[in-house]
């Protein structure tokens, strides 16, 4: 009777994990498949990228177990192609065992070459990303196709993701989503296709199939890697989880750690004899912020580290040590003993992904900020080049979950609240050498905002000829043949405490390749002055929406001597007047103008971007905005003899 019974469980066992990876494989007798003529033009191009995700509970243990199923049918062309894809890699991030591998090449005479499996080796922490199984391609060539099949087992895991587009187009890919009963949901981002519910093998399945999908394109102002096209997947066991109960369940943990129910004496007493000492009762809710920032980034160390003993407060302000999450304690417990509101809010670098409120997706949870609503500023607790300030450049513009300490939460937007916060005011006089051989620049420099806090962070930090490069670049960079006479910087430190207080350069230059001679005249290239401009070349049609790192605004007023005898000629080079209007509204702008007071030509720009976020239909605009400052660039003046 108890063999019969352990047979039965066998059998239940067995029936239970009869997972479709097992019966899924290759075409036994594969052929070159039929490409056009643009498709081999390409260096690459997948034929087929094909992955099944399936999810298996057991019925004996209730354990679920994940198996995820890579094929891959790749052409390559040439040696470019051939170097992209001659070597696999696997990632053994929370894999539990590879099921199989199998790999083949069929090159252009129909001639097969199989992976022998002795060349698969186990390499450890690539580049920061974690242990990986990898083996070379064997038999490779110019017009060859490289298959590569593989299963693995995870460990369970109910969120996951995969990236659907590369840097090489591909034919047909398709996904395969099997949840067996379990309840899942999965969800498809930068494509209007969505997952189709079918049989497979007489199990019900979510299916995509896509074809034609270009390759991932690089275009300058845009959030490149965030735009693929990719999906996003949840499988539980418990039927009753929906999208909000998730958020419920992930902010009821944050709001544990991150508003404390009691304060540390020892935070009460930095605040009193340290933070605060010899200031003010009445000084503002900035200053009181910004000196426990200084404070903080000045005295506590953020180390990447798992020690249990980090997420104990007791110990972080002790040690003044902390991780990179647990950091935020310490900032909690100083906020709360200063009575200074504050909610946590949670996003993702914008330029990898874009935080959707309507799918819960732990990946999208990758910063921590704190918010101060009653001055609309933030702090970034790991970013040691930020103080106080608007939300840094790489999140503005994504959405996020603002927590508050009663453990309400609300999704929103993350905008810069003065839309002027960042701007470059340029002032520069400029004069010749007696001989007319030299032109001497002496410049007056603020950045507020971003570039303010780049600058600062910059200067402060780098070292060596880093430094050196930096430094010509804010003396004008691209001028060849450039002495710098002087140079002096302000408002240097790193620990401000004023709102938005610019950073300072003023120097004074000198070039002779600004100058060239023409017979009895001088050809003055004075564009390059404001130094090397970007330009948007535009071949093809613009792929991504247009997407700046923040709304800033630059303002010059460029002052240029005219020595007696001469006068000026191109003066028409100078007159640049570029806009962007989207619904009679203006959102970027580029003018610049001149006049002729007494012996001194006298240059305004105003560039301006007022938004950080523009409609890609309008490219052709955003275009000739951007490429206003490179068309000044080129500008020259002729000094003629009267």
């Amino acid at each position: 009777m108890k063999k019969i019974f352990s047979i039965a469980l066998l059998l239940i066992a067995t029936t239970s994990f009869s997972q479709h990876f097992k019966t899924y494989d290759w075409k036994e007798n594969p052929t070159l498949h039929e490409l056009s003529e643009e498709e081999n033009a390409e260096s690459s191009i997948a034929i087929l990228k094909k992955n099944i995700v399936e999810f298996k509970q057991s019925v004996i243990t209730n354990d679920i177990n994940v198996y995820e199923t890579t094929h891959n049918i790749i052409r390559v062309n040439d040696d470019i192609g051939i170097a992209k894809h001659n070597q696999v890699y696997i990632s053994m991030r929370n894999v539990k065992k590879i099921k199989s591998i199998k790999a083949r090449t069929i090159s252009k005479e129909g001639k097969i070459t199989n992976l022998d499996e002795n060349n698969i080796k186990q390499i450890e922490n690539v580049e920061e990303y974690g242990d990986f199984q990898i083996f070379a391609i064997e038999g490779a060539e110019n017009g060859s196709e490289i298959e590569v099949l593989y299963t693995v087992e995870k460990e369970f895991s109910p969120f996951g993701s995969e990236t659907l587009q590369f840097d090489y187009p591909i034919k047909r890919s398709e996904m395969v989503f099997i949840t067996n009963n379990l309840t899942g949901n999965i969800k498809t981002y930068n494509t209007d296709q969505t997952f189709d519910r079918t049989y497979l093998e007489e199990k019900l399945v979510e299916e995509l199939v896509l074809n034609d999908i270009p390759a991932t394109v690089e275009e300058d102002y845009a959030t490149s890697e965030a735009n693929k096209v990719y999906v996003a997947y949840q499988c539980f066991g418990n039927p009753d989880l929906t999208q909000e109960s998730l958020w419920n369940s992930t902010i009821g943990n944050i709001a544990n750690g991150y508003f404390p129910k009691s304060i540390e004496k020892s935070a009460i007493s930095e605040v009193e004899n340290v933070i605060l000492k010899d200031q003010k009762n009445d000084i503002s809710i900035y200053t009181k912020a910004a000196l426990l920032e200084n404070y903080i980034k000045s005295n506590f160390t953020v180390v990447e580290n798992r020690n249990e003993q980090l997420n104990d407060i007791e110990y972080i302000l002790k040690n003044k040590t902390a991780s990179e999450y647990s950091i935020v304690k310490a900032y909690a417990q100083f906020l709360e003993a200063m009575e200074i509101e504050y909610q946590i809010v949670i996003t993702a670098n914008r330029f990898e992904h874009k935080l959707d409120p309507e799918f819960y997706s732990p990946s999208a949870l990758r910063e921590f900020m704190i918010y101060l609503p009653e001055i609309k500023q933030y702090i970034s607790p790991t970013r040691i080049d930020y103080r106080l300030s608007e939300a840094p450049s790489n999140i503005l513009g994504n959405n996020g979950i603002f927590i508050n300490k009663d453990v309400e939460y609300y999704f929103a937007k993350i905008t810069q609240y003065d839309p002027n916060y960042s701007n470059i005011k340029r002032v520069m006089d400029i004069s010749f050498s007696d001989d007319f051989d030299k032109v001497i620049i002496d410049e007056n420099q603020e950045y507020s905002g971003h570039w303010g806090i780049q600058n600062r962070a910059v200067m402060t930090f780098f070292t060596g000829q880093d430094k050196e490069d930096f430094k010509d670049q804010l003396t004008g960079s691209g001028i060849e043949d450039k002495n710098i006479l002087n140079f002096e910087v302000g408002n240097t430190t790193m620990n401000q405490t004023e709102y938005n207080l610019p950073y300072i350069v003023k120097s004074v230059t000198e070039s002779s390749a600004l100058l060239e001679e023409a017979g009895d005249s001088y050809i003055f290239q004075l564009g390059k002055v404001i130094g090397v401009q970007s330009e948007l070349y535009q071949e093809k049609e613009r792929v991504h929406p247009i997407e700046m790192q923040y709304p800033n605004q630059y303002n010059y007023t460029i002052t240029v001597d005219i020595p007696k005898g001469y006068t000026l000629e191109g003066l028409e080079s100078l007159e640049i007047n570029k806009r962007m209007e989207v619904d009679g509204k203006l959102l970027c702008k580029w003018l610049s103008e001149y006049e002729i007071k007494q012996n001194k030509l006298v240059i305004t720009i105003e560039e301006s971007y007022y938004i950080n976020e523009f409609p890609k239909e309008h490219y052709e605009s955003f275009r000739q905005v951007i490429n206003a400052a490179s068309d000044f660039n080129k500008a020259a003046i002729l000094f003629s003899v009267e």
